[in-house]
């Protein structure tokens, strides 16, 4: 008798280990998914942090340039997010330039490579940019040149951001064939227009 009860728990004791180490796979499966989605989300948000927090840092900056320079705080944000690749570029890191202004003669710069599209071709070319000592300079320059310069008449009496971004454009600012559209696509995607 006591083989039989001795067998008997020998093959429940084995049920109950298959049993509980079943049970530690499934739960370390279902952790392992809920894991793998949970990182797979958080890299998008990642994403979305750094432009999040470059809007944030930005955004009194532009709103103050809009108001002192009669320019679109939308605009002028949308622009220095593009430009500097939401405040990662090197341009803007590393020398606190974020509208990509080219260097005049005795000013400081960098030479950086840089695209541009000639005939409709983008192209990798080497250009002068000038460097600024902080982001409120940066933005402070960019206000003066778009308010003064006679070639950003267009953005100046434009009625709205869309127009603005269009003859900013147009005036020469940048090569790029969808330039105002991409500057468009940031403002609605962000809903940069309530800050018009």
């Amino acid at each position: 008798m006591s083989r039989k009860v001795s067998k008997k728990k020998k093959k429940q004791k084995a049920l109950l280990n298959m049993i509980l180490f079943m049970a530690f796979i499934f739960i370390f499966l279902f952790f392992s998914i809920v894991l793998l989605f949970t990182n797979k989300n958080r890299g998008s948000y990642v994403v979305n942090d750094y432009r999040e927090e470059y809007l944030e840092s930005a955004t009194p900056l532009a709103v103050s340039t809009g108001r002192k320079y009669g320019l679109f705080p939308s605009v002028v944000l949308a622009q220095s997010a593009l430009e500097s690749s939401w405040g990662t570029s090197e341009l803007s890191r590393e020398y606190n330039n974020y509208f990509g202004i080219k260097a005049n003669k005795n000013e400081l710069e960098q030479n950086m490579m840089t695209s541009e599209f000639v005939n409709g071709v983008e192209v990798r070319v080497k250009q002068p940019f000038r460097e600024y000592h902080s982001m409120k300079e940066s933005f402070k320059h960019y206000g003066q040149l778009i308010s003064e310069a006679d070639r950003y008449e267009k953005v100046r009496n434009a009625s709205n951001y869309t127009e603005a971004a269009y003859a900013i454009k147009e005036c020469g600012y940048a090569t790029d064939p969808r330039y105002a559209e991409k500057i468009i696509s940031i403002i609605e995607s962000h809903d940069l227009y309530e800050l018009d």
